[in-house]
């Protein structure tokens, strides 16, 4: 692209891309991308829309709902980490498994698994153990 269009759509200023071309800066990388690819792709990727998945916020929604103490509430993280716990379940852990096996709808179940990549066999078995 030229300097002009490179300032129409990044208004990146003529000057600091000058500077950034020079060998010695660190974004010399970044100018070179600018002057050599093209504005039909830069408007082809700027059009395009993110299509990253929400984090299911549900499952956690629904067990910590039912504990009371907010000290106790669970996390993404730890809610997820739940899943592939392998010391003993504490007394939360397993009331958090039972509140998902009793009151989660399966669809907040599977889109956990499905977003977390979690083996849905080590869910199921995880559940019977309760």
């Amino acid at each position: 692209m030229k300097m002009k269009d490179i300032n129409r759509l990044f208004g990146v200023a003529p000057s600091t891309l000058s500077d950034w071309s020079k060998e010695e800066n660190k974004k010399r990388n970044l100018a070179q991308l600018l002057k050599n690819i093209d504005e039909e792709e830069v408007r082809a990727i700027l059009a395009k829309k993110p299509d990253s998945k929400k984090k299911p916020l549900m499952l956690l929604s629904t067990v910590n709902c039912s504990i009371g103490n907010k000290e106790k509430h669970y996390t993404l993280t730890k809610l997820k980490q739940l899943f592939y716990k392998k010391d003993e379940l504490d007394k939360y852990d397993k009331y958090a498994l039972k509140t998902i096996k009793k009151e989660a709808l399966p669809e907040e179940i599977e889109d956990f698994i499905n977003y977390y990549k979690i083996s849905p066999a080590r869910v199921s078995s995880l559940m019977a153990s309760l």
